[in-house]
């Protein structure tokens, strides 16, 4: 009898926390004209038209970003995060094998009322709360992993490539219908 309750409740904490694990969408298709542009970040290209944007610059160093300015109030950042740097050592700190398995980890705890002080202080650093928006999407090898909070100058979207340590990490004043905007103008280099 007290075997059966111990699988019982097992079962029932397996699947509290499959309901917990965000479920990834599609990723938009790459959508990229002959006349537009192709930029390319380690092994991302990114597609843009000429003149959408007021200006455009890339910044090397440690951690290589393009930035792109739409205005003098609106931009977006897209950089590179090597392994040493990859959302500052997030996957050790949740016990990870990988970027992407700790942003799994960390989109999940979010509304769980067992989350332990050092998820709760990880969820803040990440500025995800009870009121931001978190999607995933997937594409072959890469997924991404998009947190909205309204009226945010940093909504962020982390790109991760399967079982890798870098990142991706684009962050903007951007709404959920411009981070699928995004997605549809990002595709692995070949």
């Amino acid at each position: 009898m007290i075997k059966k309750c111990v699988l019982i409740s097992l079962l029932a904490m397996s699947a509290c926390s499959l309901v917990a694990q965000p479920v990834a969408e599609k990723w938009p298709e790459f959508n990229c004209a002959s006349n537009e542009l192709v930029l390319t970040l380690v092994d991302l290209n990114i597609c843009t038209k000429a003149g959408a944007y007021s200006n455009v610059q890339v910044l090397a160093g440690t951690t290589p970003s393009i930035v792109f300015e739409q205005s003098n109030d609106r931009f977006d950042v897209l950089s590179y995060e090597g392994a040493d740097k990859a959302l500052a050592g997030l996957a050790a700190r949740t016990g990870s094998a990988s970027a992407g398995q700790a942003l799994d980890r960390l989109f999940s705890w979010r509304g769980n009322p067992e989350s332990t002080p050092q998820q709760k202080a990880l969820l803040g650093v990440f500025s995800i709360d009870a009121d931001s928006t978190l999607k995933v999407f997937g594409a072959g090898r890469y997924t991404a992993y998009i947190r909205l909070n309204a009226d945010a100058p940093d909504n962020t979207i982390f790109i991760t490539t399967a079982n890798s340590e870098h990142i991706y990490r684009l962050i903007g004043n951007f709404s959920e219908a411009d981070a699928r905007q995004w997605l549809g103008q990002l595709s692995p280099a070949k």
